[in-house]
């Protein structure tokens, strides 16, 4: 079956056993040239190692660092090494013809603030505003969207929105147009949208807060590698993956969990990775382990792909198998509890089962799944799976609510 989302169930569960709960990803600044009297007389390297939670914040504290460090003015350029995936992707964008949405961004060894743009929308007195966050001067903003009366109900399907480039010489810049129209009553709203391209979004983030900072930078930017001799300056790790897991399967972060799958296949098997090093890599660590899936197909680890498949008895086994394992505390702490958090927050509210179990969501056009451990009112544990392909999938919803009281209920 198409499993939908649910099968960031296995590649969290890999990650942790393949590259620890203590796992954390490192990004690093370099000089390449000399730092004389506050100024780097060449150019800044970062070296990107695939971080899925590289946030605007950590950025900014690297650059507060780097000041801290001595560097005032940055003479050449800012050069982004990302040679530790390959630049070959599963195009995601194709998934469902939205390629600014969010969860179709692929995955990048560079890859800030999970490439988005939050765009709130503020009405006041009558009057409706659109701002971005964060700020970039390379996105132009047309607000073309009437304000108007009535319920807030679906406000999102009652916008439309281009994203259109800029022609030289404005150059990685972009218009955003939005139309459509906005009801007064649902005040403020926020839409994610990823609508610069990996470099220019990275390095125009930088720059903002280089200058925010009081620092000056003269070049411009480009894609190369750390060159031999470079000079390590400043470096940043992430949070341990046992708390980067529990932002991937609470909200299915579709991102996060490709950058993830890329780094298993980088970590044990080659750099550049790609997703088929990913693929043999998991599939022998299953082997290894005596879970032998014939029908498994991985394509991304994320389950944002018609392709890939698992059967509803294997994704249990697998589910068996981490419950007996050293991570289970991380890796059932990581899932979405009915009733209190994640995609779970809003299901199950009024069965005696919420706060009982801890179950990943999964939902694309045709595909509708949940999977994971129901806690009986026995104090027993169950390993619950439940896949639906089919068209009306989505009105599979209440059968599998259904399945999870009865679970909880048994004798």
């Amino acid at each position: 079956m198409n499993t939908a989302s649910t099968m960031k169930l296995l590649t969290t569960y890999a990650g942790l056993e393949l590259l620890g709960p203590a796992y954390r990803w490192r990004t690093e600044l370099y000089a390449d040239g000399k730092v004389e009297q506050g100024v780097l007389q060449g150019d800044l390297v970062i070296r990107g190692r695939g971080d899925p939670y590289l946030l605007s914040a950590d950025m900014r504290q690297m650059l507060e660092d780097l000041r801290l460090a001595g560097v005032e003015v940055i003479r050449g350029d800012i050069v982004i090494d990302t040679d530790y995936f390959a630049d070959k992707y599963y195009d995601a964008a194709v998934f469902d013809d939205k390629p600014h949405s969010p969860y179709n961004a692929a995955p990048n060894a560079f890859a800030v603030n999970i490439k988005s743009t939050s765009f709130h929308f503020l009405e006041n007195k009558g009057k409706l505003s659109i701002e971005a966050d964060p700020d970039l001067e390379e996105i132009h903003i047309k607000n073309e969207v009437k304000l108007v009366k009535g319920e807030c109900g679906d406000w999102r399907n009652r916008l439309r929105f281009t994203v259109e480039p800029m022609l030289e010489p404005h150059a990685n810049q972009v218009t955003v147009t939005f139309m459509g129209e906005y009801a007064a009553s649902c005040q403020d709203k926020t839409l994610e949208l990823s609508v610069l391209d990996d470099g220019p979004y990275a390095y125009n983030l930088l720059r903002n807060h280089w200058q925010s900072l009081g620092g000056k930078l003269h070049g411009a930017w480009r894609y190369g590698k750390v060159p031999p001799g470079a000079e390590p300056l400043v470096s940043h790790d992430s949070p341990p993956l046992s708390e980067i897991i529990r932002t991937i399967n609470k909200y299915s972060n579709n991102l996060m969990v490709r950058q993830l799958f890329m780094t298993i296949g980088a970590e044990r098997a080659a750099s550049p990775v790609m997703e088929a090093d990913s693929i043999h890599v998991i599939q022998a660590w299953l082997a290894s382990k005596g879970l032998r899936f014939p029908e498994l197909i991985l394509e991304n680890g994320s389950g944002l792909s018609r392709n890939e498949r698992i059967s509803a008895q294997h994704m249990a086994a697998f589910l068996l198998a981490a419950y007996a394992s050293p991570v289970m505390p991380e890796y059932l702490s990581a899932l979405p509890i009915p009733s209190v958090d994640g995609t779970m927050a809003n299901r199950l509210r009024n069965s005696p089962s919420r706060g009982s179990a801890h179950l990943k969501t999964g939902t694309i056009t045709g595909v509708s799944a949940l999977a994971g451990y129901v806690h009986d009112h026995k104090g027993r544990r169950w390993v619950t799976v439940i896949m639906v392909n089919d068209p009306k999938s989505s009105a599979s919803r209440t059968a599998q609510d259904a399945l999870i009281d009865w679970v909880y209920q048994q004798p």
